[in-house]
């Protein structure tokens, strides 16, 4: 009878010890997986989604009115290796991405060429601005023009620094 209890209560034991620990292992945060908080400039009739997998960052944004920015903070975490911003926009007259001391500006025409040509402006020491276009393509976004709108990677050079946010503001050609 001691023998029959004994073995009932290591079969429950057997069984529920795992499904504890799945449980347990549910409620406990990922280690390193990274938390963004994305605000938007003009959140009205515009929204943001994040979305975190297999080391990239997709934020897919829709803003029907053609002018507006975001915030992105790392709040936990650390970067993706990718960080991908969707703007579902029908042109980009207008693109300015800013990080740190940093800060990109262009655009792209109609023909999915620079437009205007890529700027970089960077506050030195002395909080004077210097603007010039950048010799090295690791200042460079990746922009394409895809069905929805503009798919633009943050560039290289954000992932060199130890930043914990970034802007982007963007106009269409054709604003509402």
């Amino acid at each position: 009878m001691i023998e029959s209890r004994l073995l009932v209560g290591s079969i429950r034991f057997c069984i529920l010890l795992p499904l504890l620990l799945l449980l347990l292992s549910a409620c406990r945060p990922e280690g390193n997986k990274p938390m963004i908080d994305v605000n938007l400039d003009r959140p009205h009739d515009s929204s943001a989604t994040v979305i975190v997998a297999d080391g990239r960052a997709f934020i897919d944004v829709t803003d029907p009115r053609g002018i507006n920015g975001l915030n992105a903070q790392l709040t936990t975490g650390e970067w993706p290796e990718e960080v991908v911003v969707l703007l579902r926009l029908r042109g980009l007259e207008n693109l300015e991405i800013g990080y740190g001391d940093f800060t990109i500006t262009t655009g792209r025409s109609s023909n999915d060429s620079p437009d205007p040509p890529l700027m970089l402006s960077v506050v030195d020491e002395q909080g004077q601005v210097q603007t010039a276009s950048p010799s090295a393509d690791i200042y460079f976004p990746d922009i394409y023009k895809t069905e929805d709108g503009f798919e633009i990677t943050l560039p290289p050079h954000f992932f060199q620094g130890n930043y914990t946010s970034f802007s982007m503001r963007w106009i269409d050609f054709y604003r509402n």
